[in-house]
């Protein structure tokens, strides 16, 4: 047996054996659902890092595709045949102008991948004759290839296995070439885009079950190539052919030009369509029922057992299954089981919990005196004597007291008298706490977030649950994994038990520290990101200070600011440096870019929300949830991004007023 924690290691496509992730992928109920082998224009698949590019294009890839795992496949399913392929960023780096010569470069480009997707396309021969076809085996063989392609690759003998041969030579003669290219003899070179339609058709005369077999190249990591080979990708889908398209998955943001290796450029809905994941997944429906899915899947790995009845590890897989996982019964179960070993404390219960806690009890009623002595009031009221405890509703009251006791507008004898009547039972007309929309429901969750902010050894409750872990991963799968990863280990449960050892409910203590090591780990490995790493972190913690001043104000006439955007007025003000940042951050998803309303041009941030990436919320004790937003001026942008520690300290100050705070361990200021 493993520990359980040990099969939520496994956070990467790469950490999977390269043959099929077919029984690790879990098939999103995604509502915009594209099933892209059988599209029949290129698309692109986009989305941030760690929401699962790479395994979604693997998924499809004929190793998975045609596991052996699946069961009676239909013969379609053969006739459409997934290649994947990562271009090596360090080969591609020599494949340049300047070292091979201009159209060289771009010769021996198309070249490296042409070779690359043919080797695919032999192992997917291998990968039809395996699969269990409801109508019977596909014998494939050892296929024919016709004379004209056998002439352009030199084959020996006309059949795939030659074909396979000569395919590893001619890479280990493009390798050589590369490196020594005034040295060794130049390749002849062969184009993907017309080898692999020749060879589709000569696979297609196996059986007339292939009649119609069609390559689909699935291109990752697209945005880490050069531009001039872009372009080599961009000119397969603009003049794609029947028996060859071409996807591509990159990062979100990271590519804005399709360019061709004309004048033309790939053109959304003409050449192409988008299907981005990040989108997808930003429904918590669906990222929700997927990370419930995930973690039972990792514990039935483990070897842990649990109550949920209709959960099924084998229907998670395939695309048929789909329906099996729609009733609302059935995502009711199992969510209904992930809360149950991932529990999650209600608002409420926190509340009440701060009562029974002396540190946070004595910032609360401090909080509330700092009220009074602002009011010139401490003569007529004790602090001590507001605090109410004896129901959950009078502990929730009492904390969201402390807040507006700290607001200058209030009058603080009416605001007492509201207080004694909502928590005594005897108000009468509307209810200015208790009401939809009243004081409670605007400020609870910013005051719990602000007690426990003073107190950061303390296990912060307001990050623990599954719910909560969704909010602070999504779309994020990885973070998720990570977080059910640190739960399981610091809850002492990351031993090898025996077969069928029951997964016990973990404490929510536990989960809110997992919560905080995970978002400190997650916010050091920024620096790590991209050739921008250090100023993306800077960017971060900066911003992540912001809001965590924003927190610590008593008064929290603004709870749980935690994004802002920029003035409509100053959107033009701000440098080539600063956007070119702001874009950086979004690729690395370091920043999440939200509509706020239309968008007029690439460039126009003024018309939408950009928010810190929820799983930094631990590390800076602020809120997870986006429910307000601070709307800051160009200049304060551009010294929030690019200027020096102390003009930043200047505009902290400017922005939330140092006498409005709350003492804390922290130097804010």
């Amino acid at each position: 047996m493993i520990a359980a924690s040990e099969p939520f290691l496994k956070v990467r496509a790469d950490d999977f054996a390269p043959e099929s992730v077919y029984s690790e992928f879990i098939v999103p109920p995604f509502k915009n659902w594209i099933n892209v082998l059988f599209h029949p224009r290129s698309v692109r698949i986009m989305g941030g890092r760690g929401c699962g590019k790479t395994m979604f294009v693997r998924y499809f890839g004929h190793q998975s595709w045609l596991s052996r795992e699946r069961a009676d496949l239909p013969d379609e399913d053969a006739r459409h045949i997934g290649l994947y392929f990562r271009p090596d960023t360090e080969f591609c780096g020599l494949l340049s102008a300047k070292w091979l010569g201009e159209q060289e470069a771009k010769l021996a480009f198309s070249h490296y991948v042409a070779l690359n997707l043919l080797a695919d396309a032999c192992s997917a021969v291998e990968s039809i004759g395996r699969a269990n076809f409801a109508d019977g085996q596909l014998v494939m063989g050892d296929p024919a290839i016709d004379r004209a392609l056998a002439s352009l690759l030199d084959l020996a003998d006309p059949c795939l296995s030659s074909l396979r041969d000569v395919i590893e030579l001619r890479q280990v003669e493009l390798e050589s070439w590369v490196r020594n290219p005034k040295r060794e003899p130049q390749p002849k070179f062969i184009s993907f885009a017309f080898v692999l339609p020749r060879l589709a058709s000569d696979l297609e005369r196996v059986s007339p079950r292939l009649k119609g077999l069609a390559f689909k190249a699935f291109i990752d990591e697209f945005e880490n190539l050069a531009p001039a080979h872009r372009e080599i990708i961009c000119d397969a889908i603009k003049h794609r052919r029947p028996q060859l398209v071409v996807h591509i998955a990159h990062k979100k943001e990271a590519v804005n030009d399709f360019k061709t290796s004309s004048d033309e450029r790939v053109v959304e809905v003409h050449d192409l369509n988008t299907f981005d994941l990040e989108d997808e997944f930003s429904d918590l429906n669906v990222f929700g029922l997927v990370a419930a899915e995930l973690m039972l899947l990792r514990l039935h790995q483990a070897g842990r057992s649990f109550d949920c009845a209709v959960f099924d590890p084998q229907k998670l897989h395939d695309v048929r299954d789909l329906a099996y996982r729609a009733p609302p019964s059935y995502r009711e179960q199992v969510l209904r089981c992930a809360r149950t070993i991932l529990p999650t404390p209600t608002a409420a219960e926190i509340a009440v919990g701060v009562m029974s806690d002396d540190p946070l009890r004595r910032r609360l009623v401090d909080m509330i005196d700092k009220g009074l002595t602002l009011h010139k009031a401490r003569a007529r009221y004790k602090a001590a004597d507001l605090v109410k405890d004896d129901t959950p509703a009078n502990a929730q009251a009492s904390i969201v007291l402390g807040a507006l006791m700290n607001r200058k507008t209030q009058d603080v004898d009416e605001l007492v008298k509201e207080f004694n009547n909502a928590t005594g039972g005897n108000h009468r007309g509307p209810d200015p706490f208790f009401k939809v929309g009243g004081w409670v429901d605007n400020n609870l969750w910013g005051c719990l977030f602000h007690l426990y902010a003073g107190l950061p050894r303390r296990s912060n409750l307001n990050y623990a649950g599954f719910d909560r872990f969704c909010a602070l991963a999504d779309p994020n799968l990885r973070f998720f994994q990570a977080l059910c990863h640190a739960t399981l280990r610091l809850a002492g449960q990351d031993v090898a038990g025996q077969g069928g050892s029951r997964q016990q409910p973990i404490d929510i203590e536990v989960q809110a520290d997992a919560a905080k090591v995970v978002s400190e780990d997650v916010f050091a490995d920024v620096f790590q990101l991209g050739s921008n790493g250090a100023h993306l972190l800077e960017l971060a913690g900066r911003l992540g200070k912001l809001f965590q001043a924003y927190n610590r104000r008593a008064s929290q006439s603004e709870p749980e600011i935690n994004h802002f955007s920029i003035k409509a007025s100053d959107r033009e003000k701000l440098s080539p440096e600063a956007e070119a940042l702001l874009r950086q951050a979004k690729i690395w998803s370091v920043l999440y870019e939200e509509q706020d309303t239309k968008n007029k041009s690439n460039y126009d941030i003024a018309a939408t929300d950009l928010i810190l990436n929820p799983i930094y919320a631990p590390h800076f004790r602020i809120s997870y949830r986006k429910r307000r937003k601070v709307t800051l001026q160009a200049g304060h942008v551009e010294v929030i991004l690019r200027q020096s520690p102390a003009q930043f300290e200047m505009v902290l100050k400017e922005l939330v007023d140092p006498g409005d705070l709350a003492p804390d361990t922290s130097e804010l200021f």
